[in-house]
């Protein structure tokens, strides 16, 4: 195999933990900096997910940036974007939360010989966890992680609060176990791309 090639993915190893550590002192400034009435805003999924992410790269853990990398692609950055052309502005912090830990947390699985197992499981509770808590502690009206029924904009479609929340947990797991396959796959043909032997 090429020398240069491998220098280089020692040399990317090495910042994985300087990055993860440096979203995580991105993530507690920005609770510490968050006024009380707004601090239910760490319920938000992607705050999970990005942690995970982060926390992986800081202590190599392949399954927790696996986890959030797949939460984030099947369901954070979409989600994301979505309300951001709702709501009509983006945040530079929402920015840096969200694609600093996807584009890092990337760049880590491509560097992983496979997808650890448990790997969708982990990226769905990033999200099916989340979803509780804020269900049960956060203001109807901030509709965090979509937890409430109530401010479900077309009751006809799904008129009972079950459905809704059925509908929700299915649907964000039929996403991360397509995104965990999608990456398997990836993983796979780099390694059966790779060649056998030394290279003359």
């Amino acid at each position: 195999h090429c020398p240069c090639g491998s220098m280089k993915l020692r040399l990317l190893q090495r910042r994985f933990p300087i990055l993860g550590c440096i979203v995580l002192i991105l993530l507690m400034i920005d609770v510490l900096l968050k006024s009380p009435e707004n601090r239910q805003e760490i319920m938000w999924a992607c705050y999970w997910a990005s942690t995970s992410v982060a926390t992986g790269m800081l202590f190599g853990s392949d399954r927790l940036v696996s986890g959030g990398v797949i939460f984030l692609a099947g369901l954070g950055i979409p989600a994301w974007l979505l309300s951001t052309l709702v709501v009509g502005q983006m945040e530079i912090i929402s920015v840096l939360f969200h694609i600093v830990p996807f584009v890092a947390g990337s760049c880590y699985v491509l560097t992983m010989a496979s997808l650890p197992r448990y790997a969708a499981t982990l990226a769905w509770l990033l999200y099916a966890v989340p979803f509780a808590l804020s269900w049960q502690f956060c203001e109807p009206g901030t509709m965090i992680n979509l937890s409430h029924w109530t401010r479900w904009p077309i009751p006809g479609l799904l008129p009972y609060k079950w459905q809704f929340y059925i509908v929700l947990l299915i649907a964000s797991l039929t996403m991360v176990t397509l995104i965990a396959s999608t990456i398997r796959s990836i993983l796979t043909s780099k390694s059966v791309s790779k060649p056998f032997g030394p290279q003359l």
